[in-house]
């Protein structure tokens, strides 16, 4: 439109000055004007009167034409927010009863002038695994209440699983617990052997569904070189709960030596928890130990991490990989590779999983869960997702990097560390999962150092000396799937056409 407005514009200027040339070269000459000039004037003034009447009605017509343009582009995203609302109400109604098939009646949203009127109905099938539902939202905008033809509409489908915990599944060592942003902790409980830091915006559990946190403070001597008593619980009289005035947490908190409910009395306990226990001695648990030696002693099938049997480097991408596999150097999973893994995997190198790739369980591993133990570091973004099987089975990932390379020799393997060579692996990053990845029921395991999780979505737990969690979203945890008792939570969001 902005290109025909601009033509016309141009040509309306152009005949315009044309025609104030022509006059003002008669009266300049001062040529007498006759009336064959008078009449050829006349025909010009009508032809130009009627030139511009045109312009103007082209103009106007262009102008309404892009207004009712734009008016329906506003319908459709407001068709959108209607769609994506039935979303959000069909989940909180899921989580209230599962049995909830929908909103079969219309739902209005909104009712206003400027948006006009919109509806929402909801669908919510259980699908054939048995592990998740799929929920279709359509909704309809109207301009006025009169009218039977919406204006726009749209459709909305996701997937949703119900994820719970057995037992904790944010669970640090030493190094501790670190929110920050917006990042929220939710569906789990939380153990930390350290301390626990929040900062901006981020909580723990909601008021609704408040969690159980304890404390350890196992986390002195403190500075760079704490010696070989490292860690030890502290009782120097600092609080191992640090909160910033905005931060919360809501449930039952067990802390060792906390007196402080912080400083805008951040520790509630919501709807069935019991806040801060003052007096409390949170127990000293250690992360959950994993025989390595031992997978690696089960090994039957070596390749090269960069094999085209095992990672895509040419189509058709769909790979296997069998049990009791080692992967040497580095594995990079990317573009739209598909891999169905059948158990236990060993990695001597990094593991990186992005793009659009895909890890599905192969469903003969039933309740079986399968291990990815790396001795690199492991890195998951892009939007890579991971499939459960038909028995809601996920798989665990264990990075085994360290500051002591004990921790990843073969011939001289050391199961445990402590002292300097903890407090320093602490603060490795060596797990991170970022970005737009959903991973409802995986496990990921910094075994002597560091997890990130950043971004927003469903993790099935999160262990490692240390846990950082700096998303912009909740984090929804849960190991156990299907389980009839836990949260609905999206995994997959599509339009749906």
């Amino acid at each position: 439109m902005v290109v025909k407005l601009s033509v016309l514009v141009i040509l309306q200027g152009w005949y315009l000055e044309m025609f104030k040339k022509s006059k003002a070269y008669i009266r300049h000459k001062q040529l007498p004007i006759s009336k064959q000039d008078q009449g050829w004037l006349l025909i010009s003034a009508i032809v130009m009167i009627l030139f511009l009447t045109a312009v103007g009605l082209t103009i106007s017509q262009l102008v309404i034409v892009e207004y009712q343009d734009t008016r329906i582009e506003e319908y459709t995203q407001n068709a959108q927010l209607a769609a994506e609302a039935g979303i959000e109400q069909s989940v909180d109604e899921l989580n209230a009863n599962s049995s909830f098939a929908g909103y079969s009646t219309p739902q209005q949203f909104f009712n206003n002038s400027v948006q006009g009127i919109g509806y929402f109905t909801t669908t919510i099938t259980t699908n054939s695994n048995g592990t998740s539902k799929t929920i279709v939202s359509k909704a309809d905008v109207y301009q006025t209440a009169n009218d039977t033809t919406p204006s726009a509409t749209n459709a909305i489908k996701v997937t949703v699983v119900d994820t719970s915990s057995a037992g904790y599944s944010v669970m640090s060592g030493p190094g501790g617990l670190i929110l920050s942003g917006s990042a929220n902790v939710v569906n789990s409980n939380v153990y930390v052997g350290g301390t626990i830091t929040m900062n901006g915006a981020a909580k723990i559990g909601t008021y609704n569904k408040p969690v159980n946190v304890d404390v350890g403070n196992d986390a002195c001597p403190t500075g760079p070189d704490p010696g070989s008593s490292y860690p030890e619980v502290c009782d120097n009289g600092t609080q191992p709960i640090n909160m910033a005035y905005s931060t919360n947490i809501y449930g039952s908190v067990c802390a060792t030596g906390q007196t402080s409910t912080g400083p805008n009395n951040n520790i509630q306990g919501g709807n069935g928890g019991q806040g801060l226990e003052l007096g409390c001695t949170a127990p000293i648990a250690s992360p959950p130990s994993y025989n390595r030696m031992a997978q690696i002693d089960a090994v039957t099938t070596t390749a090269s991490g960069s094999s085209n049997d095992y990672v895509c480097n040419q189509y058709p991408f769909n790979r296997s990989w069998p049990a009791n596999l080692e992967l040497t150097g580095n594995v990079s999973i990317g573009t739209s590779c598909n891999i169905t893994i059948n158990g236990n995997v060993y990695v001597t190198g990094n593991l990186t999983i992005g793009g659009a790739s895909t890890i599905t369980v192969a469903n003969s591993l039933g309740t079986t869960r399968p291990v990815i133990i790396v001795d690199g570091t492991i890195t998951v973004g892009g939007s890579a997702s991971m499939v459960t099987n038909s028995s809601g089975t996920g798989i665990e990932f264990i990075s085994f990097d360290s500051a002591d390379s004990c921790t990843t020799s073969i011939t001289n393997y050391c199961s445990t560390i402590s002292g300097n060579a903890l407090q320093q692996s602490q603060t490795m990053q060596n797990v991170t999962v970022k970005g737009a990845v959903n991973v409802p029921g995986m496990i990921f395991d910094a075994y002597w150092s560091e997890v990130t999780i950043s971004g927003s979505g469903n993790v099935g737990a999160a262990t490692g000396q240390t846990v950082n969690l700096d998303g912009s979203g909740s984090v929804l945890f849960g190991t156990n799937l299907a389980s009839s008792s836990g949260t609905w939570s999206i995994t997959s969001y599509e339009p749906d056409y």
